[in-house]
């Protein structure tokens, strides 16, 4: 099975049992953006400075579900983490915000490791029920790297953060792993190897707190 980036990785452990994110879940939503725009920078599409995007590279053809957020951000010139926001929560329907997570389940539908679910006559919006086996080996994959004497990549270390910061960690690590990651993180964070790692939690909490501003002030 081809390796998943990490919007889909986060997709599948920010789902419910169900498959869905309320759109009540603000700190959620928010986050699947901010894994977006990650995805989109560790595939050298984009960078990332302070609080704005520029894209400085083609959308690659293993990131086409990343396809809608790339033309947000492609527009010629630095774009602000409140316009990306903008696109996506600030509109009174999230029909284009529900449309780019058909399209991020869509592909981990294709690649058989979640179930599509219809929503029905009335609520028409589809669901998607990650398998056991696939939420397995995320969470095993994730406990390698900070449990185990390996190295912490960039992306494990994002998918940490977003859980962390959109209340899903705590579904899948009890509170003594929860305490360990953390302490974990700082550790790394304050080593001279970490400082990539350091950047990369600095850079998704600066993004998390920008566009949940942006969220909040729109409610």
């Amino acid at each position: 099975m081809n390796d998943l980036t990490l919007v889909q990785e986060y997709l599948i452990c920010a789902v419910n049992e169900k498959g869905k994110i309320s759109s009540f879940q603000t700190e959620k939503l928010v986050c699947l953006i901010a894994a977006g725009l990650l995805d989109l920078q560790l595939a050298d599409c984009i960078q990332i400075e302070e609080n704005s995007v520029t894209v400085v590279n083609e959308l690659p053809s293993d990131r086409m579900h990343l396809q809608d957020l790339y033309d947000v951000v492609d527009q010629g010139k630095p774009v602000t983490l409140k316009k990306v926001a903008e696109a996506y929560m600030g509109t009174l329907t999230d029909k284009r915000l529900q449309a780019w997570m058909d399209s991020i389940g869509s592909s981990l539908a294709d690649l058989g490791v979640v179930t599509v679910v219809s929503g029905g006559l009335l609520a028409k919006k589809n669901a998607y029920v990650p398998s056991a086996a696939i939420i397995h080996r995320i969470v095993d994959m994730m406990k390698a790297e900070l449990f185990e004497d390996v190295e912490i990549t960039e992306e494990i270390a994002s998918l940490i953060i977003l859980l962390d910061k959109s209340h899903s960690l705590k579904t899948y690590f009890s509170a003594y792993e929860q305490k360990e990651i953390k302490e974990t993180l700082t550790n790394l964070a304050e080593s001279d190897e970490g400082r990539m790692i350091k950047g990369m939690i600095e850079q998704v909490e600066s993004m998390i707190v920008m566009m949940s501003v942006f969220v909040a002030a729109c409610s």
